[in-house]
């Protein structure tokens, strides 16, 4: 499984050594935006140290092949129940190394380790720090800031970087604006695809036109529909950022650098502006981000990013 993971390979050659050289610790920290490859790496490894005739993994013997289904008895999956990873999964993962290993090395895969409750991290921080021999945990999440600090002490932390857009292609099929936009991740590139996505992206395209020329936009209900759900909003404006972005590279002639290729006009159109009023959008929208994170009512938040950012 090593081998057909896209894009991380020198940082598995690195880990490899690490276990070849017999210092590779058993308690792993893999961060990097979601959609690259993680959780694939950390079933490779699994796949490795779980395989009895090499340390990169056979792909051949009974144990790789139940590996690569998903189904091992060597093997303890723990993914987010509902929004969070709760004490009943922390319990089940203690139960599982409480029992006789029938294979010798034994792995854990905590994915979304950042949604890991309190209580279930505390009750997992001892095992962390002293895994039983032959136990290996491999957590997962977007960033080190996410995971509590007493967690990241613990763990060998290993940073994955967004993948190349030549590294997408060879995998899905996808227009080049896809492919720069998806900003090196298969699950954002996925979404972009997909009707639902494409239709909050439009919306965006939209309610921003309405939002850099409508004197009136803060009467216009449309806006306020849309940015009724948070989420949704917290995704257009991620697009919005990325158009004004664009918009600024195009005033800069660096052509090559603009992700949004399929939206020439308002690129275009947007490029016409001044720039410290690009400026000021970009920066009062990471600002209106950080503010629908914190669970502040964005109607509110986009009228006062409206209101901020008026000639």
């Amino acid at each position: 499984m090593l081998d057909f993971v896209l894009g991380h390979q020198e940082t598995i050659k690195k880990m490899v050594e690490s276990f070849e050289n017999g210092r590779p610790g058993q308690t792993f920290l893999f961060v990097g935006p979601g959609g690259i490859g993680k959780k694939l790496t950390a079933m490779g490894f699994a796949q490795a140290l779980l395989c009895p005739s090499s340390k990169r993994g056979c792909g051949k013997c009974p144990s790789c092949f139940r590996l690569s289904q998903g189904h091992h008895e060597g093997l303890k999956v723990i993914t987010p129940s509902g929004a969070n990873i709760k004490m009943e999964q922390a319990k089940e993962v203690l139960e599982f190394l409480s029992l006789k290993s029938l294979t010798g090395n034994r792995v854990i895969i905590i994915d979304q380790a950042q949604t890991l409750n309190p209580q279930a991290a505390n009750s997992l921080l001892k095992t962390l720090e002293e895994p039983p021999e032959g136990t290996f945990f491999f957590l997962i999440a977007p960033s080190v800031a996410g995971i509590l600090p007493t967690i990241r002490s613990r763990s060998r932390i290993v940073q994955f970087r967004p993948l190349t857009q030549e590294d997408l292609g060879k995998k899905v099929k996808a227009p080049t604006w896809a492919l720069k936009a998806a900003g090196g991740s298969f699950e954002k590139l996925a979404q972009l695809q997909e009707g639902p996505e494409q239709e909050v992206r439009e919306k965006a395209v939209e309610i921003l036109t309405l939002f850099i020329q409508d004197s009136d936009f803060l009467l216009n209900e449309l806006w306020r529909t849309e940015f009724k759900d948070r989420a949704q909003g917290q995704r257009m404006i991620a697009y919005w950022i990325g158009f004004v972005k664009d918009a600024i590279c195009l005033q800069e002639g660096a052509k090559t650098q603009i992700v949004n290729l399929d939206q020439a006009p308002l690129i275009k159109s947007l490029a016409e502006l001044d720039r410290q009023y690009l400026l000021r959008l970009v920066q009062k929208a990471l600002q209106v981000e950080q503010a629908f994170g914190a669970n502040r009512d964005p109607q509110l938040v986009v009228e006062e990013f409206y209101i901020s950012t008026r000639p």
